[in-house]
């Protein structure tokens, strides 16, 4: 297995070894032979009609003994992954998935457990910008959906492709910014789809340049697998994280303080006492003091002692495409599991003493009519290139589930121009009958029910001007 970056062995080896984890295999063995009657008393379950969902959400949350708690949300790029390994870590799909970008539109939250240890996966759509939602025709709450995650996570796990020749090197600026606007929050680099790469050679210098060389506050260093310095390293990082973890817990409150204009003013004016300076023009010097953090140290920032305001992240992101404050990194396949082991039993070690927020049974917060929806429109975006699905609008036509526990869907497909039905269609339906089938097998999965899916494609003149105002 791929494991992180105090490397074990070779790095034509990376891929093939697994370290041995000290804490999580303590704890993993701690969950089995104490608390395997909390996983049989609790047969977790996605609810298949609103009734269901309701009365599952009304019950009592209860917590056992000894109950641990850790949020993470899992952040990135569009595309990147971070569905696919919500999904692989879940052992359960969840979240909806493709290979085309923004399939997922809202934060979805999946809740795994293990034992006395509850783990709630936040699900974010990809980070994009205000031309990106223009042009995909994206609600205009995908903006603002990934950083309202960060309020609520105990840890964050970047998640980057690391397969993109042209981008693997470097973290892009949206996703630097979310990290320099909450530096004191724990955070793991996850680098997916490992399996892609032609050659493995190139990942710790990849690593380096993505850390700044820097990992759990410790330059790392290459050591060979099962050496002392390996195992000292890894223990020191561990030790780091979890004093980071609950100190954080400690003091929930605590808020960095906030640099305005007024204190930005008296400091530049205080470290420049005595010197003769040219007096700019009153909005020349609003602009400078609105970007300027000359006067600010890059360890106070990092360290959360200062706020920045967003003109000063601007200024402080600007050029920079790494972060030097992970904690861990994590080299996976979220599609085909390589990796995945290793990171659940890591974020099981991080786990902190707290009661659990979700009732046991609960598997996400989805509702079965948004999870239908999503998966229905994975399909679309799987079969049909360029913007075609972006175009659509999605609704439930029909719902019910029978005495014979069979779930019946129709699902209503708006466009917004006539010929693209005959698309949609395809020979004979051949096209709409094969996304119906893999969409209703999905389903399948997800419920654990027998599910019957019927796709009902319609236009819509008015459409355009619809979603448009969304």
């Amino acid at each position: 297995m791929i494991r992180r970056l105090v490397v074990h062995g070779t790095s034509e080896a990376l891929c093939r070894c697994r370290a041995s984890l000290y804490t999580s295999h303590a704890l993993s063995a701690r969950a089995r032979d104490n608390d395997d009657i909390w996983e049989r008393a609790y047969e977790q379950t996605v609810p298949r009609t609103m009734e269901e969902m309701t009365n599952l959400l009304k019950q009592q949350v209860v917590s056992p003994p000894n109950s641990h708690l850790l949020k993470v949300a899992i952040v990135g790029m569009p595309n990147c992954g971070k569905s696919t390994l919500i999904n692989k870590l879940m052992g359960w799909k969840v979240c909806s998935s493709s290979q085309k970008v923004h399939t997922t539109q809202v934060n979805a939250r999946a809740v795994y457990n293990v034992g006395s240890t509850q783990m709630v996966f936040l699900d974010t759509p990809g980070l994009v910008s205000p031309q990106e939602v223009a042009r995909h025709k994206l609600q205009r709450h995908l903006l603002t959906e990934p950083e309202l995650s960060l309020h609520e996570a105990d840890l964050l796990a970047v998640v980057h492709d690391i397969s993109c020749h042209f981008t693997h090197s470097s973290l892009h600026s949206r996703l630097v910014r979310l990290l320099a606007l909450h530096p004191t929050i724990p955070v793991v680099l996850v680098l997916n789809k490992v399996d892609l790469l032609k050659s493995k050679g190139n990942l710790l210098h990849i690593t380096r340049i993505l850390t700044e060389g820097i990992v759990g506050g410790r330059k790392f260093i290459h050591t060979t697998k099962g050496s002392q310095e390996a195992s000292k390293e890894e223990l020191i990082r561990r030790a780091l994280l979890q004093e980071k973890l609950s100190s954080s817990q400690d003091q929930p409150s605590a808020q960095p303080h906030l640099l305005d204009n007024e204190n930005v003013n008296r400091t530049f004016e205080s470290e420049n006492a005595g010197n003769t300076l040219q007096t700019p023009d009153v909005g020349d010097n609003l602009l400078h003091t609105a970007y300027d953090i000359s006067h600010i140290k890059e360890s106070d920032i990092l360290a959360g002692r200062v706020h920045l305001t967003e003109h000063q992240v601007q200024s402080f992101i600007k050029g920079r495409r790494s972060w030097p404050l992970f904690d861990d990194v994590f080299m996976i396949s979220a599609q085909d599991g390589t990796g995945v082991d290793d990171l659940r039993d890591f974020l099981l070690s991080c786990a902190q003493p707290r009661p659990w927020i979700f009732n046991p049974k609960v598997v996400t917060d989805q509702n079965p009519e948004e999870i239908a929806l999503m998966t229905v429109r994975e399909k679309f975006l799987e079969q049909f290139k360029e913007e075609i699905p972006y175009t659509l609008k999605f609704s439930v036509e029909y719902w019910d589930l029978t005495e014979t526990e069979l779930l019946s869907i129709i699902v209503k497909v708006q466009c917004a121009k006539k010929g693209l039905i005959r698309v949609l269609l395809g020979n004979q339906g051949s096209k709409i009958s094969s996304m119906a089938q893999k969409a209703e097998q999905d389903l399948r999965n997800t419920f654990r029910s027998e599910v019957k899916l019927r796709l009902n494609v319609v236009y819509d003149r008015f459409l355009k001007k619809k979603m448009a105002n969304r």
